[in-house]
């Protein structure tokens, strides 16, 4: 049985199905966040090993979308994203029985290549069935849904860690993987029909589609905007149980509400972003966000500079940062995919590249120059949001 595409019953169906599927990657990054020292002390190794498991993530997610992205142009959405939803079930069952961390870093990798390949189909999925701003609404509506997931993440989490520990949040990812497969195979329609497929990618065909992309200056401009301004994000997130419990000393019962606070700035500014589409267009709210962004990273800086960081400083600037991107994300990738509808498949995985190397850079830099304090943290993220914004310039002037 599969839905059909009829009015807002299509609409609502497809957006929770491709918002769940989006959602793999926040829970596998936000659901064990909390249970990062446990684990450190599990595997008898510092507490920033772990924090390579996440860093290391975020490269497995942006091999996935290489490989995802121009294989769905030519096989089919549905069938990439149900062979990497199944890779990540797999491999998320796995890194419960891990003898050592190097064994966690491995199952990580391909549990991510898995997500990255599954979700990099869901905005090609909305690009395939609209355009102009539908695309946008869409993109915030499912980034909106899909923020859900970081939202309740680090509870269930935390949840988890007490009922079974660390090694229940994995079995649990792995059985939201499952579940997820046989909804997706069950209700979600192909959006790139046999006639439009080629059944067959060449080393030439692939290639030859990241350079179109390459080619066109403004989308390279945006991507690098909103590149550099998710990376921020990430640098946060990969330090974010070494910032709330190590440093501040809040348990790990506490760190889901604070972790939370993100998500609901985000979530507001989603909402309030797709009110004011209906008479602005995605590039103005971009504008606003990566001003937003800018300030919360100024604060950011400011604070990790002072001989003691006051926590309400910090965590103001981090919700900041973080919940601007409700403003960024879905219009600059909107922005990109209406540029370039004909390999948008293309277009996405680029995006999910892009974001995801960054990310992996942005994330091991404070781990690798940690000194017991904030400041490479703040340093990272207040350079990475003065970036987003200088990119977001040049785009306007290409």
């Amino acid at each position: 049985m599969t839905i059909q595409k009829t009015s807002k019953y299509f609409i609502v169906v497809t957006s929770v199905l491709l918002a769940f599927l989006t959602a793999l990657s926040p829970f596998g990054i936000d659901t064990y966040l909390s249970a990062m020292p446990v684990m450190a002390k599990s595997f008898g190794v510092n507490i920033h090993l772990i924090e390579i498991t996440l860093t290391l993530y975020f490269l497995g997610f942006a091999m996935g979308n290489v490989f995802g992205g121009p294989l769905s142009d030519s096989f089919g959405r549905k069938k990439v994203a149900l062979t990497g939803v199944l890779l990540y079930g797999l491999s998320s069952a796995g890194i419960p029985f891990s003898p050592n961390v190097e064994m966690v870093w491995a199952l990580r990798v391909t549990q991510a290549f898995g997500g990255g390949f599954a979700s990099v189909t869901a905005m090609v999925f909305v690009r395939d069935w609209f355009e102009g701003k539908q695309v946008a609404k869409l993109a915030t509506l499912i980034g909106m849904i899909m923020m859900l997931a970081p939202l309740f993440a680090p509870v269930i989490g935390a949840f988890l860690l007490d009922w079974g520990g660390w090694h229940a949040i994995f079995f649990f990812l792995a059985t939201y993987a499952v579940v997820l497969f046989f909804i997706f195979l069950a209700l979600m329609p192909e959006s790139r029909h046999h006639a439009h497929l080629t059944h067959r990618v060449t080393k030439e065909q692939l290639i030859g589609k990241y350079r179109i992309f390459f080619q066109h200056r403004k989308a390279v401009m945006m991507l690098l905007t909103i590149s550099f301004a998710t990376a921020g994000m990430f640098t946060f997130i990969t330090s974010s149980s070494f910032i709330y419990i190590e440093y501040f000393g809040f348990t790990h019962r506490v760190f889901p509400l604070l972790f939370g606070a993100n998500v609901i700035l985000y979530i507001a500014l989603s909402l309030l972003n797709n009110w004011l589409l209906k008479n602005k267009e995605p590039e103005q709210m971009m504008k606003l966000g990566l001003l937003l962004q800018l300030i919360g990273g100024i604060f950011m800086f400011v604070g990790v500079l002072l001989p003691t960081p006051p926590f309400a400083i910090i965590f103001g600037a981090i919700v900041l940062f973080v919940g601007s991107l409700g403003l960024i994300f879905g219009n600059g990738t909107a922005v990109i995919l209406n540029l370039m509808p004909e390999i948008s498949g293309s277009a996405n995985a680029t995006i999910g590249v892009s974001r995801f190397i960054l990310s992996f850079i942005a994330g091991t830099i404070p781990a690798l120059f940690q000194t017991g304090t904030l400041v490479p943290i703040g340093v990272v993220m207040f350079s990475l949001s003065v970036l987003a914004n200088l990119f977001y310039l040049v785009f306007k002037r290409s």
